[in-house]
């Protein structure tokens, strides 16, 4: 199966966009080719700029304080683990400390004037060859090493970031069990939510098929439609019904 995932809020959608960034950051931060070093200084600038736009670092924590509230309610029903939910509560604390200590997210790129040069060439297609800019050539040319551990003293200043949409997000992942629904003969599934508000909706599909969703929703209904993409990038809409799983999370 492969997992689809819809976000019915800004804010969910701003930090799964921050953890999808994050995923190839350090996923190309490890290697010692300059070839993934490139692309991890790419991701890397790009999480800078989502950062630049908006105050990432105090919505994140107010969605931290929005849960940790949410989960104390849960003090009143007897059937409720205090010691799981004091430990998880804890966690909401630790990165919520260590999110909002210390400088600006980015300060240490900003402040660096060659870094900056770099981050405005990667805006640029092509401008980051020998041609263009032989000071990034002759960096990526330098010793393996050096170079790794000058990109994850990059990446590190936000990891305090990475380390809070996580658990942010697995809270919001875990917060509801995946139930198996099927769409009709046409391809779209609807569903009645009776006016609850959801965060994010979870949708597995089979993952051999080219199968993908299209949600839309609101507070009284759900709609996803299942479409087929080929191998020159065409897509139509399915035409027989599909059995597939989804949960929809809310905290």
């Amino acid at each position: 199966m492969i997992l689809y995932e819809h976000p019915f809020n800004e804010r969910t959608r701003f930090m799964m966009r921050l953890e999808y960034l994050f995923q190839q950051l350090l996923a190309f931060s490890q290697s010692s080719h300059a070839e993934d070093q490139h692309v991890a200084l790419g991701a890397l600038f790009q999480l800078l700029d989502v950062c630049d736009r908006g105050d990432c670092r105090t919505w994140v924590l107010q969605e931290l304080e929005k849960q940790k509230m949410s989960l104390e309610s849960y003090r009143e029903f007897p059937e409720i683990d205090t010691s799981a939910l004091d430990a998880t509560i804890k966690k909401l604390n630790t990165v919520a400390h260590n999110l909002a200590s210390g400088n600006k997210l980015g300060t240490h790129i900003r402040e660096n004037s060659w870094l900056l040069t770099l981050r405005n060439r990667f805006l640029m297609p092509g401008t980051t060859s020998p041609m263009d800019f032989p000071a990034y050539a002759a960096w990526l040319s330098g010793p393996e090493q050096d170079r790794v551990r000058v990109i994850q003293g990059l990446v590190k200043p936000f990891l305090p970031l990475y380390e809070a949409i996580q658990q942010s997000l697995a809270l919001l992942r875990d917060a509801a069990e995946p139930q198996t629904e099927c769409s009709k003969s046409n391809g779209i599934f609807e569903k009645s939510i009776g006016g609850k508000v959801y965060q994010m909706a979870r949708i597995w599909v089979p993952s051999n098929r080219r199968i993908y969703p299209e949600m839309s929703g609101n507070k009284h209904m759900v709609m996803i439609r299942f479409f087929r993409i080929n191998d020159n990038f065409s897509h139509q809409l399915l035409n027989e019904p599909l059995a597939f799983k989804m949960a929809l999370c809310q905290i």
